[in-house]
């Protein structure tokens, strides 16, 4: 058998530390890993009886996201529920007063309209005079109303759907 020279032997030994280090670090790098997914496995499995095998565990959370899914859809349809009864109630609503007559100071006469979102609902006005007071009520569809508005009316609703340059109120 020939034999090796001092040289060949040091390089050998060498090469089989470098080997074997690069093995220990391999081995390191797999029990970090193992680490991690017995971490990852048992919180899969915590909710569990301990027994639990990963099919039963995957069961179960897939048996939770449903629900919560259900859950979700049951929120959904009750908030489309809730926007549509939000959109019939009374949303805005628009105020001007007003002296209806020149002799009647004070600005007591008044028009409000209350509309909801699609600019239906009423036109209240309150005429006042020095002897009376007198109360009427319109319907609005849409903003417009088929009896006849006054320009306070007008613009009561034009400030209840937002248009701020509405008819001019008398002062």
């Amino acid at each position: 058998m020939p034999t090796l020279s001092a040289q060949t032997l040091s390089m050998l030994v060498v090469l089989a530390t470098a080997v074997a280090l690069a093995a220990i670090a391999g081995v390191a790098v797999l029990a970090v890993t193992l680490s991690r997914v017995r971490r990852s496995y048992a919180r899969l499995l915590g909710g569990g009886s301990g027994r639990e095998d990963i099919v039963a565990a995957v069961d179960r959370h897939l048996v939770a996201v449903e629900r919560l899914s259900r859950t979700g859809d049951d929120i959904g349809r009750e908030v489309a529920a809730l926007r549509q009864r939000a959109s019939t109630l009374v949303r805005t609503v628009g105020l001007t007063r007003y002296d209806a007559f020149d002799d009647v100071g004070g600005r007591l006469s008044f028009s409000a309209a209350f509309l909801d979102e699609a600019g239906d609902g009423i036109v209240l006005s309150g005429i006042n005079s020095r002897s009376e007071t007198r109360s009427y009520a319109k319907p609005v569809e849409g903003g417009r109303s088929v009896h006849n508005l006054s320009d306070e009316e007008q613009a009561a609703i034009d400030l209840a759907m937002g248009n701020l340059g509405g008819v001019p109120v008398h002062s």
